[in-house]
């Protein structure tokens, strides 16, 4: 019976593995996620793999002869546990091929940005419950919040999700 299992891929590899193992006559699955580059003219958006070193493989174990894709290049090696290679539900396959759009690009869910003055408090860590002022986001899903400390204003990194509307 076909069922979705996981492929570790070297380092970059991801496109590369996937096309060794379509040759081989695989079925298989890269989800792609868009991003911007900093080095890119005017943040151009370029797609990336949704998880770094990971494929997903559509096989038979019984019958397909899957060991063949520990010596693809490009694979490190299928994801097992003890002798057998450890299976991937489907519904996590069709739940990232929903989410697709037209161009197979993966979109996640935005969280709704903070506006700039907006009373904050981080939700979890050290400085849990610490009220702050939203000031503005970074590019690594970060934001920078205005906190008081000894007296004045302190700009921090925390990330997004850190964070909640004061109550």
């Amino acid at each position: 019976m076909m069922h979705w299992y996981v492929v570790y891929t070297k380092a970059g590899q991801e496109r590369l593995a996937e096309g060794n193992l379509r040759a081989q006559g695989f079925e298989t699955y890269l989800p792609r996620l868009a991003s911007r580059r900093k080095d890119a003219p005017r943040g151009a958006e370029v797609t990336v793999p949704m998880f770094s070193r990971y494929i997903f493989v559509r096989i038979d174990v019984d019958a397909a002869p899957w060991r063949s894709i520990n010596g693809t290049f490009g694979v490190s090696n299928i994801v097992s546990f003890g002798e057998r290679p450890a299976r991937l539900p489907d519904a996590v396959i069709t739940e990232l091929r929903s989410r697709e759009d037209d161009d197979g690009i993966v979109r996640l869910p935005t969280v709704a940005p903070f506006r700039p003055g907006e009373s904050l408090e981080i939700s979890e860590g050290p400085l849990s419950e610490v009220r702050c002022l939203y000031q503005a986001r970074t590019s690594q899903e970060r934001g920078i919040v205005l906190m008081s400390l000894l007296g004045r204003q302190v700009p921090v990194r925390v990330r997004q999700e850190k964070l909640r509307r004061a109550s």
